[in-house]
């Protein structure tokens, strides 16, 4: 994806706006941050919105209209009535959705469908 200058201009805003809630180059004490230190802090910050922006973006995924067919015999199957979170561990933290689950009473298998 190739980001717009207005996006970008947009999430520069959002930027200086994270370096205002994590604080300056200080300690409490006065002493100067090292670049390692900075450097920690932004990677923890960068991390937690990559993954809450993940986390928000996968929770628009839309499950299916009907139900699908079961992928091993192909026949209909039931929305089970409880829906089951979906964790994941990425590169940048953890995400976790609420996903509808079916199952298949001839295979008696559940299955998370693919969104597309």
């Amino acid at each position: 994806m190739k980001l717009s200058a207005t996006q970008r201009e947009r999430l520069q805003k959002i930027a200086t706006e994270a370096k205002e809630i994590v604080g300056g180059c200080l300690h409490g004490d006065g002493r100067p941050m090292t670049f390692a230190e900075l450097e920690d802090e932004c990677i923890e910050v960068g991390d937690l919105l990559t993954s809450a922006m993940l986390q928000q973006r996968v929770a628009e995924g839309q499950p299916p209209q009907q139900p699908p067919c079961c992928p091993t015999c192909g026949r209909q199957t039931n929305l089970n009535p409880d829906e089951e979170p979906r964790v994941l561990q990425t590169d940048r933290g953890e995400v976790e959705w609420m996903e509808p689950t079916y199952h298949c009473r001839h295979c008696r298998r559940s299955f998370f469908p693919s969104l597309g």
